[in-house]
Order: C-alpha cells, then sequence, then structure tokens
C-alpha cells in the first residue's frame, strides 16, 4: 500500500510554533534540489514524513517545525535554513533537532563534531537521528555516543569520494570534449545543432573584437571600459540575465568593469580553444575555488570556431606580460623611497562632495622620491561619473592637518593656565558643593520614591487598595523614580567632567599640550585626535577633530567657576 504523504500538512520554517512544550525542529537536506527521481528514500517528503512518525509517537517533542535546505550540500554548513533554525535556537525558540539520519545533518566531520559535542549542549538543545537510534538526551555516556565521531567521519569519507568519481569522469569527458563548462563565456552560445559545440553569441561578438582590437593599440582598461559604456555593450552579467541564465534584476544596469575586460582579454576561448580548470575546486582533494595558474589549465584546441586570431590573443597577451615585467622592475627600484612614506590618514579621508574614500596613491614609480597624493574613490570607481577629480597631495593634507592641531593646542594651553589659577579657588568649591547637593538630594528623592514603592505594595497585600487603584498609582511612582534616574545620571555625568577638569588628568589634554611644540605630524597624534578629513574640490580641506567638544566643555566650567569665584 503507498505511503500517505502529509506534505500539504507540513508547517512552513517562517515562523517557529509556540506550545506548552519546547518546540522541536525537524531539519531535512537534499543536495541535488528535488526532483521526484529515484533518490535512495532520501528525498525531501520522506526524511520529514520519518521525522514526524518519529515525533508523533513521542509527544514531548510537540510541537515542531521543520527548516528544508533542498539543493545544498552536506559539506558545507552555510545553509540558508540552517543557518535559520541556529538563530531560533540561539534565540530561545528551539529546544531539539530531529533529522532522518546524520548524512543529512551534515557531511563535514569536525564541523558536525562541534556542533553535537559543543555547540548544542551550550545552547542546552537536544539532538535526535532517527534511523541512527541516537537521542543526545538519552545516549549519554552509552556506546552510541562513541559512534557518532565515526559515523561523521564516514559521512565525510563518503561525500569526498563521491567528489572524486564524479571528477575522474568529468576530466574523462573532458579530454574527449564531451563536457561544456556550466557556464558559457561571453560572446559564446550552447550549439542547437552540435551536442557538446559553441556557437558565436553574434549580438555580443563585436564587444570583444572591439576589446582586442583597443587594447592592441594600446588604449588603457579604464577607458576600453568607458566606450563599452558610451556605446551601450551589453555586459557580460546583464547578457546573462537577457539569456534567462541569471534571474537577478540588479544586473540590468549594471556597468563594464576593469575586471570583466581583463578576464575577456586572458579567455583563450575567443581563438576556438575549450578551456577547463581556470576556477577549480575539488573536495576530495581540500581545494576551494581560485584562480588557477595557466600553466594548469586543461585546453581542448580548435574546439569551436574563433572570435579572435591566436596573433591577436598573443599580442595581448605579451603586453600583459611586458607591463607586469616593467611595473616588477619599477617596485624594485622605488621599494626604498615608497617604504618610507606612510598613510597616516588611513580609513580617515574622504571625498567632500561623494562621501567616497580618498584613495592613497605612490605615484613616481622609478624616481628617487616617490610621489604621493590622494585621488577620490567615487571618481575612480565610477570612472568619472559619479564624482569629478578630487587629487590632492600627501604634503598639504599634512600641513593642514597639523596646524589645527597646533591650534587646538594652543586653547588647550590657555585653558591649562586657567585650570591651574582656578584649582583649590572658593569659585571651583561653590561649584562642586553645589552639584554635590544636587547629587544627595536627587539620590534622597529616589529612596523617598523607592519606599513608597514598597508601602504601596504592602497596602495591595492587605487589601487597602484593590488591583485598579494599585496599578494606577504604581504607574505614577514609576514614571518619577524614571524621571528622578535620568536626572541623578546626568548630574553625576556632570560632576565628574568638573572634577576630571579640575584634576588635569586626561591624556588626550596632556598629548594635546606637548603637540604644541612639535615639528612633525606622527601616527600618534593623527590617531588621538583627528576623527575624519573631507577633501573638496578646489583642494579646500575640512578636518573633523575627535576632542574640540571636550575642550570647549572644560572651557565653560572653567570660566563658570571663574564667575563664582567674583
Amino acid at each position: 500500500m503507498a505511503r500517505k504523504s502529509r506534505k500539504n500538512n507540513i508547517p512552513a520554517d517562517s515562523a517557529v510554533s509556540t506550545g506548552q512544550n519546547a518546540s522541536t525542529a525537524i531539519y531535512v537536506r537534499l543536495s541535488v534540489e528535488n526532483s521526484g527521481k529515484n533518490d535512495d528514500g532520501d528525498s525531501i517528503e520522506h526524511q520529514i514524513e520519518m521525522c514526524i512518525a518519529y515525533i508523533e509517537a513521542h509527544p514531548d517533542l510537540k510541537p515542531y517545525v521543520i527548516f528544508e535546505d533542498n539543493g545544498r550540500k552536506g559539506t558545507n554548513f552555510g545553509r540558508p535554513a540552517f543557518d535559520r533554525m541556529m538563530n531560533e535556537m540561539r534565540a530561545g525558540n528551539i529546544r531539539c533537532v530531529v533529522v532522518k539520519d546524520l548524512s543529512r545533518f551534515g557531511r563535514n566531520y569536525i564541523e558536525a563534531g562541534n556542533y553535537l559535542e559543543k555547540i548544542f549542549p551550550f545552547l542546552g538543545v537536544r539532538f535526535i537521528s532517527v534511523t541512527d537510534h541516537f537521542d543526545s538526551f538519552r545516549n549519554k555516556g552509552s556506546g552510541d555516543t562513541l559512534m557518532i565521531p565515526f559515523k561523521n567521519m564516514i559521512n565525510e569519507m563518503y561525500a569526498k569520494d563521491i567528489s572524486r568519481k564524479i571528477i575522474t569522469s568529468f576530466r574523462a569527458r573532458q579530454a574527449n570534449a564531451e563536457f561544456l563548462p556550466g557556464n558559457t563565456s561571453y560572446g559564446y552560445l550552447k550549439s542547437g545543432t552540435e551536442e557538446y559545440g559553441l556557437d558565436i553569441d553574434e549580438d555580443v561578438a563585436d564587444n570583444i573584437r572591439n576589446i582586442y582590437q583597443w587594447r592592441i593599440e594600446g588604449v588603457s582598461l579604464n577607458e576600453i571600459c568607458r566606450r563599452l559604456d558610451e556605446m551601450e555593450a551589453v555586459t557580460p552579467s546583464k547578457r546573462k540575465v537577457q539569456l534567462g541564465i541569471w534571474k537577478a534584476e540588479k544586473h540590468d544596469g549594471s556597468r563594464w568593469s576593469t575586471r570583466s575586460v581583463i578576464d575577456i582579454l586572458k579567455n583563450p576561448v575567443y581563438t576556438g580553444d575549450l578551456v577547463y580548470g581556470r576556477v577549480p575546486k575539488s573536495l576530495c582533494d581540500n581545494i576551494k575555488t581560485h584562480r588557477a595558474p595557466e600553466e594548469e589549465w586543461r585546453v581542448i584546441p580548435d574546439h569551436h570556431e574563433a572570435i579572435i586570431s591566436r596573433e591577436d590573443y598573443e599580442k595581448v597577451k605579451d603586453s600583459f606580460a611586458t607591463r607586469r615585467r616593467l611595473n616588477k622592475e619599477a617596485l624594485e627600484r622605488s621599494a626604498d623611497a615608497r617604504k618610507s612614506v606612510i598613510n597616516l590618514f588611513k580609513g580617515k579621508i574622504y571625498c567632500g562632495d561623494c562621501g567616497k574614500r580618498m584613495r592613497f596613491v605612490k605615484g613616481g614609480i622609478g624616481a628617487k622620491k616617490a610621489h604621493t597624493h590622494y585621488v577620490c574613490g567615487g571618481f575612480l570607481d565610477s570612472r568619472r561619473i559619479n564624482c569629478t577629480l578630487h587629487r590632492i597631495d600627501y604634503t598639504p593634507v599634512c600641513d593642514a592637518v597639523m596646524a589645527r592641531i597646533r591650534m587646538e593646542a594652543e586653547l588647550a594651553a590657555d585653558t591649562e593656565e586657567l585650570r591651574k589659577r582656578l584649582a583649590g579657588s572658593t569659585g571651583a568649591s561653590s561649584v562642586l558643593t553645589r552639584q554635590a547637593d544636587a547629587v544627595n538630594g536627587l539620590n534622597l528623592q529616589l529612596n523617598s520614591i523607592t519606599k513608597k514603592l514598597e508601602q504601596l505594595y504592602i497596602h495591595r497585600v492587605d487589601g487597602v487598595l484593590d488591583e485598579l487603584e494599585y496599578r494606577h498609582m504604581k504607574q505614577r511612582y514609576d514614571e518619577q523614580k524614571q524621571a528622578l534616574e535620568h536626572s541623578l545620571k546626568e548630574a553625576v555625568a556632570k560632576q565628574k567632567r568638573t572634577q576630571d577638569t579640575l584634576s588635569g588628568g586626561q591624556a588626550w589634554m596632556n598629548t594635546l599640550l606637548r603637540s604644541a611644540d612639535s615639528e612633525e605630524l606622527t601616527q600618534e597624534l593623527v590617531d588621538c585626535f583627528v576623527q575624519e578629513v573631507r577633501i573638496f574640490e578646489n583642494n579646500r580641506i575640512e578636518i573633523i577633530m575627535k576632542h574640540t567638544e571636550d575642550l570647549a566643555e572644560m572651557d565653560r566650567i572653567l570660566h563658570l567657576m571663574e564667575e563664582e569665584a567674583g
């Protein structure tokens, strides 16, 4: 008799069920999105049915909610539904996890063990694997507990074995040109007549020809991008959307980037060669996704019709190699000069118009002295569309900041002189006494309110007040107490500022006083006093200091004391 499906009665994982008992999570996973094919009983629906049947036999596990990762690999725990489940655990909404078997939970031995042996116990979460007959609350100290790490290791070995078999199969098919990469390169389409063939995408092929021709003529990468945008050439990402390969609408307005142009210029597929292994990965060999060097590529020559001649491809390839060699030699020549230049304003300097960070450029490569300057990042990133050229030499910025620090130091010296004169004066004593009286007065009022709340509660217990009267009066006292606590906090802070001002022990103030005689701007001075530097058009510099308000507050307090002294 066919098993009755409960799929239509499954709650969604968008909201965790609530009830008298702690909530239970059913977690299900399938590496390849469920398509109804023979899956050896590991289909999403079958996993859910097994877990629900287990929960129905154990009423203490109700209510439950289902978290489903369909089409997610077990070797990686960065899965959407799994992350949602963990967030619910940390919030205290999930106290038990039920899975069909350990392989559905995960196939990474170390990470799975970390969750089962450390994270779940720390969160007080119970873990149940149905077909493994494992329940973390009932199997503590038993032989079944010792088997869990072993089973996790077997699951990881199984995943790596499958990976090795798949890679071996792919390599054999690649050698016979019987396998196409998942995403065809920009400029080509999968052939409609040849099983493993590629046809030129004539709608964008001229863009590729232009890119190569311009580069051979010596046109810069940024200028190539500008020309392509100007002629509204379809970008690689937008072309994928047009072909239905990608669905994200954000790519509709994409612009050309130097990275896209470089990828096209360095891809031999345009000469008619089919290339495998440019961005490889391998689970069985613990190799993560990366860009492989050219000598590791696997190439099937003359596989399809070329868009670019081999001669033009080699010219571009040689130009990249020449540029790399010249840059390397120039960097070696100017190494000492560049090491002597330090960017004191890293993370602190911005364009005053577009808000983007200013880029620190060590120019003059090969010269005896490196020529350094800042350029607006918005100008560079947008290829002169979102902002104008904000370029300023490094030295004027340092000079302007140093001048501002010296000005602040002069103000600080005046404040320090006033502090020394007023320390111990009648004016200082008068201000401190008044502030102490204010703090003591607020503390007395708070103590009075607290006693009234205690007495109010006693009256409620003794029946002097009914519930409505009690709540009304309590709310009024609570509001008064909250207002007094806020006033007390402000009064204590004001008292502390006054005491700190008179003591003269602030580290930043002492550093500022010493900087008055500084000849050179240092990293210590920038870190201590500079919050942000903004560069506007025509090289206008705006400097936002860290302790300007603190210094102004100290000055205000001291002048108040001076007035009290008469």
